[in-house]
């Protein structure tokens, strides 16, 4: 702001000053933050008078950046073609075990008003924070928990990688996560066996990080090819300027976020006419032009053998299944059951799982979420409830960070302040300069 002030007109501020500047507009665009946490009994009145039947959660499973903190605790999805689909999202002061088995709780609540209360085709994502651990296990009984790869590998780098004196270290988490990605047992035993050769203390770590749920030939659930849980990440970057606002701005921006968004897919999704989702259509028609090169043989029925290059695939049209293992894994046909589909003269989009096709894309978008009018905020309201104040918190020295930091499996690159160029920097930087 500085900087913009100084090019725009001119004028040389002092940090203070547009610190101050920056405070009183905030102020008086959202209210003192202060108070804000009071109008929450009143934005939660509004909320079942303009959208009955919400549920609303406060919690986190980000930072809030205001000034009295917090967390955001959120339950994303994806819908049919990829995307991100918010189910449900809660502001709490930390998180905890105590916070996270309570929006579980709530969650279940809300599916349970659905008509759903058997979980057992349903797989959660996580980074395995403790707490959501021990709330999956005990509110969604008969559900499966896959743990989110990067953060595997980030531990695994932490705690095996770092005490041998290894150079090539990023040579060993690409084996761990081809590991991870391998569709059989087989080639993960082949992968693992790898590491704990060379490294018998990665034995110990594998074994506690319970592979089960990380690895995809051994999940017996379904996770659709989906690795990491960067799904709730982008979320949390997708409100990122909601996270510095004053509480009840903070929902009600996120609110107006989704509002947006399920209206726009709603409108785009009545103009599109093919059996799919865009993407998944695209996964498809990918899949079919591949398998045309490949040979066909007959078993039976259901039943064929397919060559691709010099190896042979197994495939049983009925139980939706190929011995590479994609079909199952992804819930699309593969290239080979594709080949299949074709010799028998029979749609691909008979073998397609149900959730990828478009009458389920639209259905995601047919609800709609109502305008939460706050110009007439507390007027005619009276709420005889206890008075919300804002948490005791004591603020930290120096200005609030805006950059969140970086994951160990981010890489910096090094640019040398003296050439200009990468790899180094201005100290070991070796370039002749004319």
């Amino acid at each position: 702001m500085v900087k913009d002030i100084q090019r725009d007109y001119g004028v040389e501020l002092d940090y203070h000053k547009v610190w101050m500047g920056k405070e009183i507009a905030m102020h008086d665009i959202h209210g003192t933050e202060n108070g804000s946490y009071d109008k929450l009994r009143w934005y939660c009145h509004a909320v079942k008078e303009t959208n009955p039947g919400s549920f609303w959660i406060f919690l986190d499973g980000c930072h809030i950046k205001n000034k009295y903190k917090g967390s955001l605790l959120v339950d994303v999805a994806k819908d049919a073609n990829d995307d991100l689909f918010t189910l449900a999202y809660a502001v709490v002061d930390a998180e905890n075990d105590s916070n996270w088995d309570w929006f579980c709780y709530r969650l279940k609540e809300v599916l349970a008003s659905q008509g759903i209360i058997f979980f057992h085709g349903f797989t959660f994502f996580s980074d395995r924070h403790s707490g959501l651990i021990k709330a999956i296990h005990s509110m969604f009984l008969g559900s499966h928990h896959a743990y989110c790869l990067r953060h595997i590998v980030d531990n695994f780098v932490k705690l095996v990688l770092r005490k041998y004196p290894f150079r090539n270290k990023r040579h060993w988490s690409s084996v761990l996560k081809k590991a991870a990605y391998a569709p059989s047992r087989h080639e993960f035993d082949e992968h693992i066996n790898q590491i704990t050769e060379s490294m018998p203390r990665a034995i110990e770590f594998i074994v506690n990080s319970s592979p089960e749920n990380w690895a995809n030939a051994l999940f017996l659930g379904k996770r659709w090819g989906i690795i990491n849980n960067n799904m709730a990440e982008s979320w949390n970057n997708w409100v990122k300027a909601a996270r510095y606002l004053p509480i009840v701005s903070l929902v009600d921006h996120i609110h107006i976020q989704i509002m947006t968004m399920m209206h726009q897919r709603r409108e785009s999704s009545l103009k599109m006419v093919q059996e799919l989702s865009p993407r998944k259509e695209k996964d498809v028609s990918l899949a079919c032009s591949k398998s045309r090169t490949l040979k066909v043989h007959r078993s039976s029925g259901s039943r064929f053998e397919v060559v691709d290059m010099d190896k042979t695939f197994a495939i049983d049209l009925n139980l939706l299944s190929c011995s590479c293992r994609a079909w199952q894994i992804y819930g699309l046909p593969c290239k080979h059951a594709c080949a299949c589909i074709e010799s028998k003269s029979l749609s691909v989009y008979r073998f397609c799982d149900d959730f990828f096709k478009m009458e389920r894309y639209r259905q995601s978008y047919k609800g709609v979420i109502n305008p939460i009018p706050t110009f007439d905020m507390y007027e005619g309201y009276i709420d005889e409830g206890d008075i919300i104040y804002a948490p005791t918190v004591r603020s930290q020295p120096g200005h609030r960070k805006t950059q969140r930091i970086p994951s160990q499996v981010e890489h910096h690159v090094t640019k040398c302040k003296r050439c200009g160029r990468t790899g180094h920097n201005r100290r070991t930087c070796k370039e002749a300069i004319n």
